[in-house]
């Protein structure tokens, strides 16, 4: 993709992005001048920005949608909420077409009629919108018009119009003249041809098919040389220049604070983020080196390594802590959406609802929070299908009239907790359990063995669902086992807690940072294997008679907890005998404790997980690779795959 437009693509996300949320934030503020006005400047920046591309369709909306927010802003009026819908489906549009710009550097096709049907909605009386716009910076202009310009510098002309028209290749049977229709541009200074394509051989060659680009410049002004293309505003851009250009940018006055915030490529964070993880590897070495040093009796150089060893940590700890910092970002980049989100269910449910967000100041590794919406965006809309009432069977609760979601964020540790609240109609248990008998996804003697947090965690079975129709909102049921996997992949917990008749709360659990994994090295039966530290509550020495046989498993008596018990020589293929007192790690996966027994832990450290590849990623339980200081490979296990 071209710089520029790379660097379009991310201007105009945030000012749709901040359009939108102005807008929402007037539907429930009608008389808020001070949005009004943020929302006309953030649509008035874009379109100033979409007059630097061949974007007439998009740039043709933006100036009705900027026509209809400055009416409102010049007379003072009160802008009503239901003026917002078209400005809002606009927005949706401008969404969609800087996507499609992204992936393939085109507009979506049909863009020209959903340009002209969305002018018309908040402009009826003008299909298009085509008043003048402000003249380019001469800095900010496309090459090919800096070049018509430069050609004409000597002119004398104060003010010059630029223009590049690129024929449809099935113009003519349009009943367009492409001949005539620049012959009709009044003024011209000068005009080239130039070919789409190179020309085919004689044979292929169609006369019916254009392949031909005209370039001008005239001294006429704007307004006269649209008219002459006012049918066709997506094949031809227009420019202007007042007055002439500059040599170069001006640069800054001494003394003048510049920007600190500059925009680098993921991929770069990315390599960055690489060389920090050698490192680590590279100085959890170092303490093997002086393990030896001290064996072998040099002890003067045991003490000069534990030195270097010393610095050399600090240094590659605050390298660490620089280089995940690049990557923290405020959750609030995606919780922004929600709003929109939320407003677009309302009305195809036709269920009045308002939404609350706290925490965004929260920060996440950026992976992290632009991989956090998919599983948001399930749990908003089963919150809604499944648990918001109507709004007669809320009156009759004595509930509020609007459905209420609450989405809060905070940082605990080393974790962020993100919790989606409603206060619909909560989780029926019964129900639940009555789902998943049916539909043969328990039995009932595991049913009867169930705890209420167990019961919820059904739901997060693929497939599962208690919706008896299908809808447009919450789909075929596979919703929660898809929240499930999405946070699996964020490296991410998720479980459900619900009170009926009072509302249901989703409770996300994911690391800030991705670059760093904490583990801890076990021994089985002679082979070592890395555990995730975060999953693990507590270690203990359990008696091996207090490890009894429960239908077809093992099981315990732990802190009035009853916890089924993995055996990890079994698991890996490594059956270990069994001694007279086991040393188990207590692991808590979405609410549910399991004992994983194993024979000796070794050492804790931090690391870079590397992801299974090959062979390894057809491997069930597996959550990655890392380097122990002495060089040896280790498998970290992932317990809740190995319990599934």
């Amino acid at each position: 993709m071209d710089e520029l437009l790379a660097q379009f693509v991310i201007e105009a996300r945030e000012l749709t992005q901040q359009a939108a949320e102005d807008l929402l934030a007037i539907e429930r503020e009608p008389g808020n001048r001070e949005r009004l006005e943020s929302a006309f400047r953030a649509l008035h920046t874009l379109k100033g920005s979409v007059g630097l591309f061949d974007l007439a369709p998009m740039q043709s909306v933006l100036h009705s949608a900027e026509d209809a927010l400055g009416k409102a802003v010049n007379d003072g009026s009160e802008f009503d909420a239901d003026r917002l819908d078209p400005l809002l489906t606009i927005i949706e549009w401008i969404d969609q077409c800087v996507l499609n710009l992204e992936r393939s550097g085109t507009l979506p096709s049909g863009a020209t009629a959903a340009a002209i049907a969305l002018a018309k909605s908040v402009a009826p009386d003008s299909a298009m919108a085509w008043n003048a716009l402000p003249p380019v910076a001469p800095s900010l202009l496309p090459q090919w018009a800096r070049d018509l310009f430069a050609m004409h510098a000597g002119s004398g002309k104060a003010r010059l119009v630029a223009l590049r028209y690129s024929p449809s290749p099935d113009c003519f049977f349009n009943g367009d003249d492409p001949a005539a229709l620049m012959a009709a541009v009044p003024r011209l200074l000068f005009a080239r041809l130039s070919t789409r394509e190179h020309w085919p051989d004689a044979g292929a060659f169609d006369p019916f098919r254009s392949n031909l680009i005209f370039e001008a410049v005239s001294d006429a002004n704007r307004q006269e040389v649209e008219a002459i293309f006012r049918l066709i505003p997506d094949q031809v851009v227009i420019v202007a220049q007042s007055g002439p250009a500059p040599a170069r940018l001006q640069e800054g006055k001494p003394g003048e604070q510049s920007s600190r915030t500059i925009r680098v490529e993921a991929g770069r964070i990315d390599a960055i983020m690489a060389i920090v993880g050698e490192l680590i590897t590279a100085k959890n070495g170092m303490s093997t080196l002086v393990s030896q040093a001290q064996v072998e009796g040099g002890v003067a150089l045991a003490r000069s390594l534990a030195g270097a060893q010393q610095g050399f940590d600090r240094l590659v700890g605050q390298l660490q802590r620089a280089a995940n910092g690049i990557r923290m970002v405020p959750i609030g980049e995606t919780l922004r959406r929600l709003p929109r989100l939320v407003r677009e269910i309302s009305g195809q449910t036709g269920k009045p609802l308002e939404i609350e967000i706290s925490g965004s100041e929260t920060e996440a590794d950026k992976a992290i929070v632009d991989g956090l919406y998919d599983a948001l965006l399930h749990l908003i809309r089963n919150a809604v299908d499944h648990g918001i009432e109507e709004q007669d069977s809320r009156s009759m609760a004595g509930k509020p009239p609007r459905g209420r979601i609450s989405v809060s964020a905070r940082q605990i540790g080393y974790h962020l907790e993100l919790r989606i609240a409603d206060d619909g109609r909560g989780i029926d248990p019964e129900l639940v359990l009555a789902a998943a008998l049916s539909r043969g996804l328990i039995e009932r003697e595991e049913a009867a063995q169930l705890s209420p947090e167990q019961i919820l965690d059904l739901l997060f079975r693929p497939g599962f669902s208690t919706a008896s129709a299908v809808t447009e909102i919450s789909g075929r049921g596979i919703g929660m086992d898809a929240v499930r996997a999405t946070v699996r992949r964020l490296s991410g917990t998720v479980r459900l807690s619900s009170e009926p008749g009072r509302g249901t709360t989703a409770t996300l659990i994911l690391p800030t940072q991705f670059a760093l994994t904490r583990i801890i090295i076990v021994d089985v039966a002679g082979e070592q294997y890395g555990i995730p530290m975060d999953v693990i509550v507590e270690t203990a020495r359990v008696p091996a008679s207090a490890i009894v046989a429960v239908r077809s498993g093992e099981a315990f008596v732990h802190r009035n907890r009853t916890i089924p018990v993995l055996r990890l020589g079994n698991l890996v293929g490594r059956p270990a005998q069994q001694r007279s007192e086991e040393l188990v790690l207590i692991v808590d996966y979405a609410s549910l404790a399991i004992g994983l027994v194993v024979d000796r832990v070794g050492e804790r450290f931090e690391t870079v997980l590397r992801p299974p590849i090959g062979l390894l990623k057809v491997v069930p339980g597996i959550a990655g690779t890392t380097v122990l200081g002495d060089g040896r490979v280790v498998m970290v296990l992932d317990p809740e795959a190995l319990a599934a």
